[in-house]
């Protein structure tokens, strides 16, 4: 296969998943992961996709509402070691917010034997955990994105509004050194403000694949956030540098 072959099917599958990660690329490619890193620079400066530091993610994943099965269909395993290390942090009779996402989802299914209260926008992760016999939940209420499932207006903002939870575990599809956890969807954003304002502890589950790409709005800095839990794959360079600028960053 010409290197100008390959690069439209290396586009076309990143487009198809949303994102990908380097390893996976040259696997399915059958090329080596240098390879890989020259075309997705390539792509990138021909403004096709973005490059992050664990691959690549389409321009549409930046820049709008991604839909839940294509979203669910990425970076299975990463997401669920992500919500076996963030199930550590919850205890007995807690008040949690969950955020809409498929991270979240892989944290609500572990979720569903404690004895919580459990409040979120999200449609999906409120029908999963209605099957607990001991895990309360709420939703929020309000509008709901026909893309994300999940409530997204100001009905919302003002259930949030007179909670007070224990801890908040927040989701996003982009998130940086520079420009911190961020989001293409104003709704969203506002959404995700006030989960952090209403819990006295902030977590931020977010797998490698997603780190060095930035949206349109940032929700926070990395430092504001209380813990952030991300993949093996995160490298070390990286890991540090978090860490010096005030993050608490640890991998799954």
């Amino acid at each position: 296969m010409l290197p100008v072959e390959r690069r439209e099917h290396i586009l076309a599958y990143v487009e198809e998943k949303g994102c990908a990660n380097i390893e996976e690329m040259a696997e399915k490619f059958d090329v080596s992961q240098m390879t890989i890193r020259r075309d997705i620079r390539t792509l990138e400066q021909e403004d096709k996709l973005r490059v992050t530091y664990g691959g690549a993610v389409s321009k549409s994943f930046l820049m709008e509402d991604i839909p839940y099965e294509k979203k669910n269909a990425v970076n299975i395993e990463e997401k669920k070691s992500i919500a076996y290390e963030a199930l550590k942090l919850v205890k007995e009779g807690q008040i949690v917010l969950l955020d809409a996402g498929t991270s979240t989802m892989a944290l609500a299914k572990l979720l569903m034997r404690m004895k919580v209260t459990i409040i979120t926008p999200d449609l999906k992760i409120a029908l999963q955990l209605s099957d607990s016999s001991t895990a309360k939940v709420y939703t929020t209420g309000g509008l709901v994105s026909a893309i994300t499932k999940a409530h997204c207006d100001t009905t919302a903002l003002s259930f949030l509004d007179s909670i007070n939870a224990d801890i908040a575990f927040l989701a996003t599809n982009s998130w940086s050194l520079e420009h911190g956890m961020t989001t293409a969807s104003t709704d969203h954003y506002y959404i995700r403000r006030k989960m952090l304002d209403r819990a006295k502890r902030s977590v931020l589950l977010a797998d490698s694949s997603k780190f060095g790409a930035s949206s349109m709005k940032t929700i926070c800095q990395l430092d504001e956030l209380d813990t952030i839990i991300t993949d093996s794959r995160f490298d070390d360079e990286n890991l540090a540098a978090i860490r010096e600028a005030g993050g608490n960053i640890y991998r799954s």
